[in-house]
């Protein structure tokens, strides 16, 4: 069966911060949405979507897969330049060292799909979009089999 990800954008995340509750107040109201929120450790699967200046069509980078402790400031960082970084899957985490764990377990058992971007990127690996359920789920085995309080895994 083929799978087809949108990804969720970071104006999507903001709205999915904003609903924890009220105490949210966002960046217009003089703080970031990670500073009134809990965190969130995760371990993130996404792609850069960009839109060409002048004909309007949208291609996908390679899959950047790594880990953080907001997907906001993720999504905020890979967007300066004008693209659209979305997330397609993540695999929430109970401590921010499990995301490290998560790290190097992809780089260990995905060695063989990792590929270098032009400017020296390191997270970034060959997998379409069909193999991402696999992989995520894979990934979550071995996370938990590693000790990892995983919590949940979703995706957009």
């Amino acid at each position: 069966m083929m799978m087809k990800f949108n990804g969720i954008g970071l104006q999507e995340a903001k709205k999915q911060r904003k609903s924890w509750g009220p105490e949210y107040r966002g960046p217009r109201g003089g703080m970031l949405p990670e500073e009134k929120t809990p965190p969130e450790f995760l371990v993130y699967f996404g792609r850069l979507h960009l839109a060409d200046f002048q004909t309007g069509v949208t291609s996908k980078g390679t899959m950047k897969i790594g880990r953080g402790k907001y997907k906001t400031a993720i999504m905020r960082g890979r967007n300066q330049p004008g693209g659209d970084f979305r997330i397609y899957a993540e695999i929430l985490v109970g401590r921010d060292p499990d995301t490290y764990k998560g790290e190097k377990i992809l780089k260990e058992v995905f060695k063989d799909r990792n590929v270098s971007g032009p400017q020296g990127q390191e997270e970034l690996y060959d997998f379409s979009d069909e193999e991402l359920v696999d992989t995520v789920y894979t990934v979550e085995e071995l996370m938990i089999e590693a000790g990892c309080d995983v919590k949940e895994v979703n995706f957009y």
